[in-house]
């Protein structure tokens, strides 16, 4: 299973200790750091869920930061940070959810991952697009080794046998890529091909895609996770259309004057892209005006709003808004 090709993931080894050393970001970078850092400390809790399998000692619904996530089922491994989180990593399981599950949250398997996505409604466990986080995104999970696993959020799916990805799955993660790259001002760009993530600002990748360690080698064993079945192309039309997938359940299109309220907990920011400063976060339920718009950048139509609560002028993306 893709599982296999995680690996323990190890603060103390030599090896991540020279990644680090080569690629360590400052709160002089840009600002970029400290700006993620706020937008972790600013994700909101959300999301229910019932008791399942072994790990019922384990399962709350209070520790969720996307409202794509349904519970939280705590996972053993992982490690602090080093680096700032520029990507989102892409995997499948090849395997059962029920036993993905037993193997992302046990001790003894030395692998990770912040959430698992379930897949198919005929196996045993929840429907189909539900979604489970198992680590914090101030931690690293242990998902794509070395690196990677420091500078990513490590989504699985649960898929095997050739048995394809349903729509439900592919919508559930939409949402949940939405709500990391806004948490992480990770931008919507989408690799297909072998890349050296250090060298890049960020984005959404397959596992099978970003290096064994250093960025000379992308073997993994030999493993091609998340594909054949997953569609990048397919999944990156979702996310960045939220009429498309399960959405912000917003993306209305609006005029000047017209009165808005934010449907999830959303960033405001100075300039509307997703790499300009967040002024303030937006409470699900704020009520706005449109002031100024639209723009496009990052594939996201944007407008400038006036937030009266607040007495503040920011830009935020129309798939999170709708008319009050």
């Amino acid at each position: 299973m893709c599982l296999n090709c995680a690996g323990r993931d190890t603060a103390a080894s030599d090896e991540n200790r020279n990644d680090r050393s080569d690629t360590a970001r400052t709160d002089g970078d840009d600002g970029r750091w400290k700006r993620r850092r706020f937008l972790q400390a600013t994700g909101v809790a959300a999301g229910t869920g019932t008791l399942l399998g072994t790990q019922s000692g384990r399962v709350t619904a209070s520790h969720t930061e996307c409202d794509a996530a349904d519970r939280w089922v705590e996972a053993a491994n992982h490690s602090s940070r080093d680096h700032g989180i520029d990507w989102i990593v892409i995997h499948v399981t090849a395997g059962a959810y029920q036993g993905a599950l037993n193997t992302l949250t046990s001790s003894n398997s030395g692998v990770s991952s912040h959430y698992l996505v379930k897949n198919y409604d005929w196996t045993e466990g929840p429907s189909a697009g539900h979604v489970d986080q198992l680590v914090h995104h101030d931690r690293a999970a242990w998902h794509a080794r070395y690196i990677a696993n420091h500078r990513s959020i490590g989504i699985e799916h649960e898929w095997f046998d050739d048995n394809g990805i349903t729509d439900a799955c592919y919508e559930s993660s939409a949402d949940l890529v939405r709500c990391i790259a806004d948490m992480h001002d990770i931008p919507l760009e989408f690799y297909t091909s072998n890349t050296c993530i250090q060298n890049e600002p960020g984005g959404i990748i397959g596992h099978t895609h970003v290096p064994d360690g250093d960025c000379n080698t992308f073997d993994h064993g030999g493993r091609t996770c998340p594909y054949p079945d997953w569609d990048m192309d397919h999944f990156a039309d979702l996310v960045r259309d939220s009429d498309g997938g399960g959405g912000g359940g917003g993306g209305d299109t609006f005029e000047m004057g017209d009165n808005v309220v934010t449907t999830t907990d959303l960033n405001g920011r100075e300039q509307p892209c997703l790499n300009d400063d967040v002024v303030l976060t937006l409470s699900e339920g704020t009520q706005a005006e449109v002031m100024n718009g639209p723009e496009q950048c990052d594939d996201i139509t944007w407008w400038g709003l006036y937030v009266p609560s607040a007495n503040e002028w920011v830009w935020c993306s129309e798939n999170y808004l709708a008319h009050a």
